[in-house]
């Protein structure tokens, strides 16, 4: 098998999931299959869409379906109805940077696309959730500057569990009273600044690597660790798809 083609596998739980999905064009199963292998190859390679090889069709109309998807969120729908619910007790969550090409500018609008100035230059960052087995359950992009506690919240808003494990980032008083409020026990090692350090559970904490494990999982994918899409509505798509292939692949 090609090493960029899906297996028949994971293209199975994608096409049962798509079958879902009212107002997109299937009929032609071998078609469809054809698409989401381009916009596949473009997530792994990391390519721009005039690169896309000639047995994938027309670059341009493959990425305008690719870009009507984003914004009428199927490949959101792809990721979210894949939802583990198995391992709930234990969420954990964590954030990385990626950089952005210059190309990544100028939208239309001018619009902010959760573009941002860190220290590594024009970046965008992905924030994500991972249950107690490391898959993703869900995820926001914000410019690459945005402090990682202020979007816990918003990131688990919905979510019930039992321990809630951070690095040192989400570290503040209101997320730990948020985390008690839902009788959630807070795994989050104190800053170095704190005048009395809170103990943790570090026996806990050392399951933590499981969270880091999805953002190495990310490197797999060129178009996300090097970000091309000028709206975040697009990258969104491919963080998105490429969320599903990993809870595919980590589901038993």
């Amino acid at each position: 098998m090609p090493r960029h083609r899906l297996p028949d596998a994971a293209w199975a739980s994608l096409h049962a999931k798509l079958r879902t999905i009212p107002h997109i064009w299937k009929a032609d199963v071998a078609a469809l299959r054809r698409f989401v292998e381009a916009v596949v190859y473009i997530l792994r390679v990391g390519v721009a869409w005039e690169d896309l090889p000639e047995r994938f069709g027309r670059p341009n109309s493959v990425h305008r379906r690719f870009r009507r998807w984003a914004r009428e969120g199927i490949w959101d729908e792809l990721f979210l109805d894949g939802i583990p619910t198995d391992a709930l007790e234990t969420v954990m969550l964590d954030s990385s940077a990626c950089k952005a090409q210059r190309h990544a500018t100028g939208a239309r609008g001018g619009g902010e696309e959760a573009l941002g100035r860190s220290r590594g230059g024009l970046t965008t960052k992905i924030h994500a959730v991972v249950d107690g087995l490391g898959r993703p359950l869900c995820f926001l992009l914000t410019p690459g500057q945005a402090a990682d506690c202020r979007q816990a919240r918003a990131l688990l808003e919905g979510l019930t569990f039992e321990r809630l494990i951070g690095d040192r980032g989400y570290d503040t008083d209101e997320l730990r009273d948020w985390a008690e409020e839902l009788g959630a026990e807070a795994v989050i090692p104190s800053k170095r600044n704190r005048k009395v350090s809170i103990p943790h559970d570090r026996r806990a904490y050392k399951g933590r690597h499981k969270v880091e494990n999805l953002f190495c999982r990310i490197k797999d994918f060129g178009r996300l660790v090097l970000r091309k899409c000028k709206t975040s509505r697009s990258y969104a798509g491919f963080v998105s798809l490429a969320f599903a292939l990993i809870n595919i692949q980590l589901c038993p």
